[in-house]
């Protein structure tokens, strides 16, 4: 019988609860350091059962590309979400992504750029001609303020929707490292932090299917309900798609721009080549859909921020079927962890892969086609892609076109994990308005 990934001796008891709650990602790190086997180990963390940390390029593609039958996503996504299209699973799957892809096509994404860059430009207004304020608070602020504007079909009040915005910022609650390693009925404190921010924009959906613009996704997907329409059957399955929208369709994008703007922040030559290409393309007039396609600097740092600070650090799942790495084999029914952020740092991949480097991205490279992964991998890889990247590039240009820009912090900023790659500390970014 072929053997499973080594999962090595931990503490008496809580095996390695203690070291992966306390930090993660350098754990996982070790671990996979001193005792992977073909890029797999296992994890002994109580209340998980059997856990294996994956961490090559050809898992990935196994895993979302060649034998896609093999894994699932498991309940954690499905008691957050329900059976919005983050959490779904085969024909519902499908048949959600086919009626929610137009609104994220790059022809639809281009249309929704003017509004994007009114809400950024509504946003910097805000911001001190001198002065320090929290990155990554702004970030969130601004990417909320665009995912209402442009698919839930309402504008938010600057100084006001208060509720909102910190419900938003709850729903990351439910994956907090503390609540992986107990049971999903232990109510601890991030789970009851999301049932709250569940609560509330459960509320807001509400008010939006009656006020949200006609060409919003809102206003579609209410509109099919009660008709003959393959989804939504019933308002619980919209309320499910908004909440999971607002979740997704916010915070990872508020975590690539808090990074790229960190590492601008901390280095200057970049910083300084990547706002005279927004000068030299944008002049004095607005960020167009048209200029962030000639932006090739700002271009290669936002690629370079999602490789070193992946806002999905990894991609949680379970075995449906055994699942071979090398000659060894995760037995079925097994939580796995596809670690982003470990292949996107391994120095088989990356040359010096801790540095921030955009120039990687200058030219072709011999590596594999799954050694970088921001946005997942095959038929399930992020539907908002065109939508983030496009918002990524209106935000940054539109900040290094009126900013400069230092960091207020002491040393690096430190990550550490959620369902995303969050922040340690606070982001003090110091902004001088040009």
């Amino acid at each position: 019988m072929t053997s499973p990934p080594p999962t090595p001796n931990g503490l008496p008891l809580v095996g390695h609860t203690v070291g992966f709650a306390a930090d993660p990602f350098g754990f996982v790190a070790d671990l996979l350091a001193d005792h992977g086997v073909e890029d797999a180990v296992g994890l002994d963390v109580v209340g998980m059962g059997d856990l294996y940390v994956l961490a090559h390029p050809d898992h990935f593609e196994r895993a979302f590309v060649t034998d896609r039958d093999t894994i699932v996503k498991g309940g954690e996504f499905e008691a957050a979400f329900g059976d919005a299209v983050i959490a779904a699973e085969g024909d519902e799957w499908r048949r959600q992504r086919d009626e929610l892809e137009p609104f994220f096509r790059w022809e639809r994404v281009d249309e929704y750029a003017s509004v994007m860059r009114r809400q950024v430009e509504r946003r910097l207004r805000t911001w001190p001609d001198s002065g320090t304020l929290s990155l990554e608070a702004e970030m969130k602020s601004v990417t909320l303020d665009i995912i209402f504007a442009t698919i839930l079909g309402r504008e938010l009040d600057l100084d006001g929707d208060r509720r909102v915005r910190s419900a938003a910022d709850g729903l990351n609650g439910r994956f907090a490292p503390a609540s992986w390693v107990l049971p999903s009925w232990v109510p601890t404190p991030s789970r009851r932090r999301f049932d709250r921010a569940d609560r509330v924009l459960r509320e807001e959906v509400r008010t939006l299917v009656e006020t949200a613009d006609e060409e919003s996704l809102t206003r579609r997907l209410a509109d099919a309900l009660g008709t003959d329409a393959d989804y939504p059957a019933t308002v619980e399955s919209l309320e499910n798609q908004l909440v999971g929208m607002i979740f997704a369709g916010h915070e990872t994008t508020a975590l690539a721009l808090t990074y790229a703007l960190y590492l601008l922040a901390t280095h200057p030559d970049v910083r300084e080549r990547a706002a005279a290409e927004v000068d030299r393309v944008v002049g004095d007039g607005p960020v167009t859909a048209e200029a962030t396609g000639e932006l090739p600097v700002l271009e290669r740092v936002i690629k370079e921020t999602l490789r070193l600070y992946p806002p999905v650090h990894t991609l949680p799942r379970e075995t449906a079927k055994p699942f071979p790495t090398g000659d060894r084999v995760v037995p079925a029914g097994a939580d796995i962890h596809l670690s982003v952020i470990r292949i996107h740092r391994d120095d088989r991949w990356y040359d010096d892969p801790l540095a921030f480097r955009p120039e990687r991205w200058d030219g072709e490279t011999d590596r594999p086609a799954y050694a970088y992964l921001p946005f997942g991998a095959g038929p399930r890889s992020c539907l908002g892609r065109a939508f983030a990247l496009t918002e990524a590039k209106i935000v940054l240009a539109t900040v290094l076109r009126h900013f400069d820009l230092g960091w207020g912090g002491d040393g690096e900023l430190e990550i550490t994990p959620e369902m995303t790659t969050q922040p340690k500390g606070e982001t003090p970014l110091v902004v001088r308005r040009r």
